[in-house]
């Protein structure tokens, strides 16, 4: 039995190395656009989880993620084979 991902954690170290940004109350529910993070930043915390997790989020996809909770959700589809934290 893997180890659970919990993205809200690898959410919060990416936002740090991406962006220099601390977040320390963010949860599932925080909508990512409201951090105030840039769209080249945006794009960047995505491709960390991609290179952390060996994982590719379609396009078609990214568009449809508002929320921590809807990249872990997305994540989840994409890695049936591994546990994410709630």
């Amino acid at each position: 039995m893997g180890e659970r991902i919990d993205v809200v954690e690898m959410f919060k170290q990416a936002a740090f190395e991406v962006d220099n940004r601390r977040l320390p109350d963010l949860k599932p529910q925080t909508v990512i656009t409201a951090l105030g993070m840039d769209s080249v930043a945006i794009m960047e915390l995505v491709a960390w989880f991609e290179e952390k997790l060996g994982v590719r989020i379609p396009d078609e996809q990214l568009s449809k993620i508002r929320t921590v909770k809807d990249l872990r959700d997305t994540i989840a589809r994409l890695l049936p084979d591994r546990q994410f934290a709630a």
